[in-house]
């Protein structure tokens, strides 16, 4: 009975041992496996990322090494999807402690980023400016700055450029045609010419009435009306071209009022005194207008007087003819003598005749050299021509006009740069973009791409040709130098007392004051355009302009617009080389353009840099597009795994709900280009 007990005491025991074994070996198991799917998890994760690295690290080689652009190219989804598989495929060889399956169909991508979509290569293009060159300086002007301070300096020009375009638009209307001008002279010159004529006439009506000789009077009274009436007909004339004028000058006004919290005071004080001689000029109260429209009234009452002395005359003559004949019947009376009777009304109508008030200009009577007016419209018109023929240094070539950005930018590419970062996406561009230069020096200063093509000017313009830009930035650059030698001539005393002096001497004789006035401003208007010309001329040669001209900088003599105007380039006088550079120019007006509308410069850099790499390389890839590189990527990977430690079969002699040895981890990974370690 002992011995019984005994022995079912011992099998009891080891039944509670081994349930006890196997319990405590699935929780062991349970924890070991727990452990393993949580590092699992983590080594998935790490093979998702490190994969998603493999895949990106497939960068376009021309694209970085041309432009320091990362992009990934790809064709389609399904060729990511492959290729992240073929990485991932190392890692699933651990297959005893970290089994898992990957297939190319369980992969998916919720966003892609390619380099034209948003802000992407904005912020590839920041992320190797601040990096690559954060002990750079950047030149300007000579001197060198951070990117805070060179946004400061160039500021200024970019301040001009916008002034520039508003002085450019008022002289636009204040450069009037040659015929504004001359109409009104013209027809003051008639009027004083009638006046002339008239005067003259009347004289011979005096001779006349001298001589006793009415049927003369009586041509020169006819005559002398008839001039008056020419007078008065050529009165409305010259009105209506004063108020053509007046209109012109006041559409002037209106839109410098508008335009005038634009400009800086020196520009808004030289643009009033230049308004103000042409207000002066044809005022309808000033001194010559007043004169002039009084004068048809005045006309009125000579010819009235005319034809009143005209009757007298005629009555007087009658009466004559009618005494001599019955003089002649008298047979009683002597031979009668009429000469005292002639003699009186004679002398009393010869007195009423020169005490007629007649018409005489008062004012000085200008004549216009015409042929030297049209010539300073001819620089003046210049702007609307085809200018880059002539500001070219010599020898230089012209540009190619073939169309090879005619395609316009599809890109959606964005900014949200500041304006600091703005100028460093300005440096890039003359790092990476190439702008002209003279013949001997385009080899060594060619980017990487070797592109010779006008790709600055592009930026700033977006025209078909390198022609086409390189016109429409010379021009720009044309009415930036004009306006700012327009302010310099304003208040260089000394200048407009030459401009003056060419005025009386080359330009009009006997003017009066107010038309004096109003063409040294003109020529002061056209002399800064021509000297605008000759300093975009330097600039294209390499050498340095100031943004604001002194004594010795300012290089054309007044006398040589004459020469400009044949369409010659004056003699080139030696000018100091001090001030600001082509580049310098580009710079300051691509920093403007980037302050307006930095996306549209950005989307022409891609245009540009796409249509580089399609032709760069002894293979060049024509079939390249820069909406196929990503940029950034988001996948997803459902991964498939397996319970190590369930299939023993320990856990299902214990438990009744064992999940299945198979699941599903669901990961995801994150892979831009952009350093995201700050």
């Amino acid at each position: 009975m002992e011995l019984r007990e005994r022995k079912s005491l011992s099998g009891s025991i080891t039944v509670y041992l081994a349930l006890s074994f196997v319990l405590i070996a699935a929780l062991i198991l349970t924890i070991v496996e727990s452990a393993r799917s949580v590092s699992e998890r983590l080594y998935v994760q790490v093979a998702l990322d490190a994969s998603m690295e493999n895949l990106f690290s497939q960068y376009h080689r021309p694209l970085w090494e041309n432009y320091r652009l990362l992009g990934l190219q790809y064709r389609t989804d399904s060729d990511l999807k492959k290729e992240l598989c073929e990485f991932i495929k190392p890692y699933q060889n651990a297959h005893n402690l970290f089994p898992m399956q990957v297939t190319k169909d369980q992969v998916s991508f919720s966003e892609h980023v390619h380099l034209t979509d948003r802000d992407a290569f904005e912020e590839s293009v920041l992320e190797y400016m601040k990096y690559g060159m954060i002990d750079s300086l950047l030149s300007f002007g000579g001197r060198d700055y951070d990117e805070s301070s060179l946004l400061e300096e160039a500021t200024h020009i970019t301040e001009r450029a916008s002034e520039s375009k508003e002085i450019r638009e008022i002289q636009k209307q204040y450069q009037l045609d040659a015929s504004d001008l001359e109409d009104v002279e013209d027809a003051i010159a008639k009027i004083h010419s009638l006046a002339e004529n008239a005067a003259s006439i009347h004289q011979d009506g005096a001779s006349a009435l001298s001589d006793y000789d009415a049927y003369s009077f009586y041509g020169a009274s006819d005559h002398f009306q008839s001039e008056l009436t020419k007078l008065k007909a050529q009165v409305p004339i010259y009105t209506k071209a004063a108020e053509k004028l007046a209109a012109k000058v006041q559409t002037l006004r209106t839109d410098f009022s508008a335009r005038s919290a634009t400009l800086s005071p020196e520009a808004c004080a030289a643009i009033e005194s230049e308004i103000t001689e042409y207000e002066r000029y044809i005022d309808a109260d000033g001194p010559i207008r007043k004169e002039i429209e009084a004068m048809p009234a005045k006309a009125d009452t000579l010819i009235q007087q005319a034809e009143d002395m005209e009757q007298a005359v005629s009555d007087f003559e009658d009466w004559l003819e009618e005494a001599i004949e019955e003089a002649e019947d008298d047979e009683d009376e002597d031979d009668y003598d009429f000469d005292d009777e002639i003699e009186d009304f004679y002398d009393d109508a010869l007195s009423d005749w020169n005490h007629m008030s007649l018409i005489h200009y008062s004012g000085t009577v200008s004549t216009i050299n015409k042929q030297n007016k049209r010539l300073l419209d001819q620089i003046a018109g210049m702007t609307n021509r085809d200018i880059l023929s002539l500001v070219l240094p010599d020898r230089a070539e012209l540009p190619s006009r073939d169309a090879i950005h005619n395609r316009k930018p599809g890109f959606s590419a964005d900014s949200t740069a500041h304006p600091a970062e703005i100028v460093l996406l300005g440096e890039y561009a003359f790092k990476y973009f190439n702008y002209y230069h003279l013949k001997e020096l385009r080899e060594q200063s060619k980017p990487p791409s070797g592109s010779t093509a006008l790709e600055m000017e592009y930026l700033l313009n977006g025209k078909e040709s390198d022609y086409d830009n390189l016109s429409a930035f010379v021009l720009e650059l044309v009415a930036f130098r004009e306006a700012s030698n327009l302010i310099y001539l304003y208040m260089d005393a000394q200048k407009r007392t030459e401009a003056m002096t060419f005025v009386s001497s080359f330009l009009v004789t006997a003017a009066n004051p107010l038309l004096l006035s109003v063409l040294t401003f003109f020529v002061l208007s056209i002399w800064a355009l021509g000297q605008a010309i000759i300093d975009v001329r330097h600039l294209l040669a390499n050498e340095r302009v100031p943004l604001m001209h002194d004594n010795t900088t300012w290089s054309m003599k007044v006398s040589e617009l004459l020469v400009l105007g044949r369409g010659h380039m004056p003699d080139d006088n030696a000018h100091e080389q001090r001030g600001l550079s082509y580049r310098d120019y580009l710079r300051g007006f691509l920093i403007l353009l980037g302050l307006k509308d930095q996306a549209t410069v950005n989307r022409r850099m891609l245009s540009t840099i796409e249509r580089n790499l399609k032709s760069i390389g002894e293979e060049p890839e024509t079939g390249f597009s820069l909406e196929k590189c990503i940029y950034s990527l988001r996948g997803s990977v459902p991964v498939s795994a397996d319970h190590v430690m369930y299939h023993l079969g320990i856990l299902h002699m214990v438990a009744s709900n064992v999940p299945e040895s198979q699941y599903t981890i669901a990961l995801s990974s994150d892979y831009s280009y952009r350093n995201k370690v700050q």
